[in-house]
């Protein structure tokens, strides 16, 4: 199982992360992830201090040299991976002509192709638009936090009460089709 990760820039201390990603990483899946500080940098955090870089792939929205990189991606956070075996997508939201705003939407989308669950914490509107196309695409989305999430924008469904890998979470239900 692949599992992707983001949530909320400003969260910067929650030991759930550590807690959530060790039990993904303890049933064998791989963990993919963006480049930003918040949840993604406390993500990638929690692969490293497990000693399992080489079950992460992180997607970044800048390069190498960390051009294109901006206040809010973690480029110390993902060398660190890189460093410890990570596998790094660089420009993962498009090259350096592609404004900020589209490599940081298109490298949200990179993070969750491919994966069978997208997992967010504390989302704010752009991790709720991530955790939508996620939804889209049929993959399960979960969410943990404190209340009920706001609604998935342009995706009918409700959020139910759930859990995730054992620990209470919202996961999204799609609205089912009617049939008349």
């Amino acid at each position: 199982m692949v599992v992707g990760f983001g949530g909320s820039r400003s969260l910067v201390k929650s030991p759930l992360v550590a807690q959530v990603v060790a039990a993904v990483l303890a049933r064998g899946s791989s963990v993919r992830v963006g480049c930003c500080v918040g949840a993604d940098q406390l993500v990638v955090s929690a692969v490293l201090a497990a000693g399992a870089g080489a079950s992460l792939v992180v997607c970044a929205a800048f390069g190498p040299d960390s051009g294109g990189s901006c206040p809010v991606s973690s480029i110390a956070g993902v060398k660190a991976a890189a460093s410890a075996g990570a596998s790094v997508t660089w420009w993962a939201g498009g090259g350096p002509a592609v404004p900020l705003a589209g490599r940081l939407a298109s490298r949200s989308k990179a993070v969750f192709a491919g994966c069978s669950v997208a997992v967010f914490f504390a989302p704010g509107s752009g991790s709720l638009l991530a955790a939508a196309g996620a939804a889209t695409r049929q993959i399960p989305v979960f969410v943990f936090a404190a209340v009920q999430p706001p609604s998935l924008p342009g995706c009918p469904g409700s959020w139910v009460a759930s859990s995730f890998v054992g620990f209470p979470a919202w996961q999204w239900t799609p609205a089912q089709a009617s049939l008349f």
